[in-house]
């Protein structure tokens, strides 16, 4: 089991790390550097629209659908035929709502076919989703990793072209279309490697089949509501409140943590299935835990800590409209990406383990919290109050959940293991001020910190190297 799971995280990582961030900080940065920030701050606030209204596509679907297959394979055909068919009519309701949405929300014509099309995306962006939960629900982890890429990998190639070789004037436009496209070839070959293991192909419509469907997702939904709106709404509130400017330096700043997201998201996915086989099974979760938490925790604390201190000079590469105000913002907001982590860990295993109203419970405190806060701070502060509201309300959901998973599953969780994780964190923000001052360039500075960071796990025990590359293929 420990050789599987480390196996499939190596190949996940390794695969993301390829294609992630190249489409992150290379073509998505490039088009918000060519169109400026009061375009891509129009296109990130048709985007959160778009996304907070993706629960209709979903309706906690993916995540179920992987739990009840991990736990028994006979379901994959059935539960194929009735998916589908609540998706596709699901898509209508989402088109409605969120046009609906934007011309009550007072969108221009052209900013609503806009949305049109990104909702377009959003709704191939979700059958690609639910595809591959079929997948990783057949424990088929590596076909899932390279699944995981397409769709960026598509993305960089099309905008790859028309960026640095069309000699075209790059508009939004031109990056929503391109979204489009790739989504559209990734569902198709997501859906072409899932169905030799279809026996049969159909679509139901059933009213019945519906309901239970409904019944039994519901709880999934409604935490996949409660999470994008306290994760998403600052965009909105920031474009209501201040203006498109602002919410492309936000973007901006966000941009890193976003790639970073990215990767720990993928690791979630494959969690939910392993911890729902485990759980199915009665086997035991402590050792998938720790795994887990030390290849997640440890690179998202080194991430956070670095980005924070060369705050500056990261935001001077990442943006040729950089200023202090927008790294002051980026080094604020980076650090929601720990609690995050932290989430995605133990949020899962409390998924997994059906716990979804203490977890629904903790997301609507979570997001009252976050609109209290962003009420107050955005106005005050603009974006900048946006990402203290970010870690904040982050921190917040990744407590209750560590408290909650501790309580519902026995999970050992010492004193110990807690000390030896602040002592790593405020040792590791000493070498990296030190260097930091020293005046070393930042690459050489990203490699030293690095190693510094990979040494204190040893010195600490935090991580037992040893055994983990013995595990790996």
């Amino acid at each position: 089991m420990h050789r599987k799971i480390l196996s499939n995280l190596f190949i996940l990582i390794s695969l993301n790390l390829l294609i992630k961030p190249f489409w992150i900080l290379g073509i998505d940065r490039t088009v918000q550097n060519l169109v400026g920030n009061e375009q891509y701050g129009m296109y990130a606030n048709l985007f959160a629209i778009s996304v907070i209204f993706g629960l209709l596509l979903d309706f906690g679907l993916n995540n179920y659908n992987s739990s009840q297959i991990a736990k028994n394979k006979e379901n994959l055909d059935q539960s194929f035929s009735n998916i589908t068919g609540f998706k596709l009519i699901a898509t209508i309701f989402y088109f409605v709502c969120t046009l609906s949405c934007g011309y009550l929300y007072g969108l221009k014509s052209n900013e609503l076919w806009l949305l049109f099309v990104l909702g377009i995306n959003q709704s191939l962006s979700f059958f690609v989703l639910f595809f591959r939960s079929n997948i990783s629900g057949l424990q088929y982890f590596k076909t899932d990793s390279l699944l995981s890429i397409s769709d960026r990998f598509l993305m960089i190639i099309f905008m790859g072209y028309l960026i640095w070789f069309s000699g075209v004037v790059i508009k939004i436009e031109h990056f929503v279309y391109a979204q489009t496209t790739a989504y559209a070839l990734a569902a198709a070959i997501s859906f072409l490697v899932l169905k030799p293991h279809l026996k049969v192909i159909k679509i139901s419509f059933s009213g019945e089949q519906l309901m239970s469907i409904l019944k039994h997702t519901f709880p999934y939904a409604l935490l996949g509501l409660l999470m994008i709106l306290y994760t998403k709404m600052d965009v909105v509130l920031l474009k209501k409140i201040v203006n498109d400017t602002e919410n492309g330096i936000y973007a901006s700043a966000n941009r890193l943590l976003e790639a970073s997201n990215m990767f720990a998201a993928m690791v979630a996915s494959m969690l939910l299935s392993l911890f729902s086989k485990n759980i199915a099974n009665k086997t035991e979760l402590q050792s998938i835990i720790k795994i887990s938490t030390s290849v997640l925790l440890i690179p998202a604390i080194m991430l956070a800590v670095f980005c924070h201190i060369y705050k500056n000079e990261i935001m001077t590469m990442l943006s040729k409209n950089s200023t202090p105000y927008s790294s002051e913002i980026f080094g604020i907001v980076i650090l929601s990406f720990v609690p995050m982590c932290l989430m995605y860990i133990f949020g899962t295993l409390l998924t997994a383990n059906g716990n979804l109203k203490i977890l629904n419970i903790t997301a609507a405190f979570t997001l009252l919290l976050n609109l209290f806060l962003n009420s107050i701070l955005i106005t005050k502060y603009g974006a900048w109050g946006a990402a203290i509201t970010a870690v904040i309300t982050q921190t917040f959901f990744a407590i209750c959940n560590i408290a909650f998973a501790k309580r519902m599953t026995n999970l050992k969780i010492t004193g110990g293991i807690i000390l030896k994780y602040l002592f790593f964190s405020v040792l590791y923000i000493l070498i990296t001020s030190y260097i930091h001052q020293s005046g070393i360039k930042t690459v050489t500075s990203i490699f030293i910190c690095s190693v510094s960071g990979f040494a204190l796990m040893l010195a600490l025990r935090i991580v037992n190297f040893g055994s983990i590359l013995k595990l790996l293929p």
